[in-house]
Formats: structure tokens, C-alpha cells, sequence
């Protein structure tokens, strides 16, 4: 909403409380009843007509940042789609398709084995537990740690996902190569003794 349309809000109200009110000092009993009711559904609708419009440009905002989001979305794909060796827009799709909840989208742009697009990418499936995947977590871990075999991150949701399908041996070696690094925090600590002590 623009300042004109506050402006017009506040200067009719003001003017319309003006007028009762005069009205009201000089008016009998029932008048003044009726001048009170009257008051209130004009405060109420003004009220109203103030929440409306807010709503109403609000679900205009949202579709519009949607809108634009579809339009990225769309020239990163074309220009892809353009210059399939570019590595840098790969990884760039590869995130926005992460940030929007498209894994799957994630998972096919991401062929510059960022280990952060993979990690998201694990990490988000973990926590969303979609019905039906198009790829391996293990094969996405098995990717992680062959980047960087010390990866927290990666250790972590590796030893979760081997548990997850019965591997007890390899989720808890997994868990112990974490517990060796000296950076590890406290809580992460304390996360991992817990799963072993579920194990053990």
C-alpha cells in the first residue's frame, strides 16, 4: 500500500471521529445510541478495509517473489542447458535447486561433486524423508568421504545412514573416526556417545 492510501485511512477517520463526536455533545440519549453504533461499524470497517488490503498485498508480494524465483529457476536451466561444461552454473543450479526443496534437481546438476551441495543434499533428505528417491544416499556418502574422509559433517550422517540400514560395524567406525578429532564439539560429542551407547 502506498502513503497516499495510509494517509487517506488516518485523515478520514479522523474526520469521521470529528463528526460523531460533535454530533454525540449535542444530540439526545437515542441519538447518541445511534451515533455510537454507527462509530463502531465505521471504526470496524475501516479496520477491516486495513486488514484486507495488507492480506490482499501480501498474497500479491508472495506470488510475485514465486514468479520471479520461477524465472531464475528457468534462465539457470537454459543457460546450462547452453554451456553443459561450465562448472561454476552447474554448481550454481545445483544449490538454488537445493534451497528450493527440488532434490532431485539437486542431485542430477550437481556433477561437480561439491561435497557442501552433497551434505545439504543428505542433510536435507534426512530431515524431509521423501517418499520416493532418485538417488543413493550411500553412494552420496561414499562421494563425501571419498572428498574429504574426515568431513564431520559427512562421518556423521554416514554413521546415521549405515545405522539406519542395519550396518552397525561401519556406523560405529565411522562414529569413532569422528570422535578423534580434537575439534569436535561437546554436544556432537555427547550426540555420538549417545548413538553408540544404542549400539553397544
Amino acid at each position: 500500500m502506498t502513503v497516499e492510501f495510509y494517509f487517506f485511512i488516518a485523515a478520514g477517520t479522523l474526520i469521521i471521529t470529528w463528526s460523531l463526536n460533535s454530533l454525540y455533545k449535542r444530540s439526545p440519549y437515542q441519538t447518541k445510541k445511534l451515533l455510537t453504533v454507527l462509530g463502531t461499524m465505521g471504526i470496524v470497517s475501516v479496520v477491516y478495509l486495513f486488514i484486507y488490503q495488507s492480506v490482499s498485498n501480501y498474497e500479491e508480494a508472495k506470488n510475485e517473489v514465486v514468479n520471479q524465483a520461477d524465472k531464475v529457476h528457468e534462465a539457470l536451466i537454459q543457460y546450462v542447458e547452453s554451456n553443459p561444461s561450465d562448472v561454476n552454473a552447474l554448481r550454481v543450479l545445483a544449490e538454488y535447486n537445493l534451497e528450493l526443496g527440488n532434490y532431485d534437481q539437486a542431485y542430477k546438476y550437481n556433477s561437480s561433486n561439491d561435497i557442501a551441495i552433497i551434505l545439504g543434499l543428505i542433510e536435507s533428505t534426512l530431515l524431509s524423508r521423501p517418499e520416493v528417491l532418485t538417488y543413493d544416499l550411500n553412494e552420496l556418502i561414499n562421494q563425501a568421504l571419498a572428498i574429504n574422509p574426515k568431513d564431520q559433517r559427512a562421518l556423521w550422517f554416514g554413521g546415521l545412514i549405515a545405522r539406519a540400514n542395519g550396518d552397525e560395524v561401519l556406523a560405529k567406525e565411522r562414529w569413532m573416526i569422528l570422535l578423534e578429532d580434537s575439534e569436535l564439539s561437546i554436544d556432537m560429542r555427547q550426540a555420538i556417545n549417545e548413538q553408540l551407547n544404542l549400539i553397544n
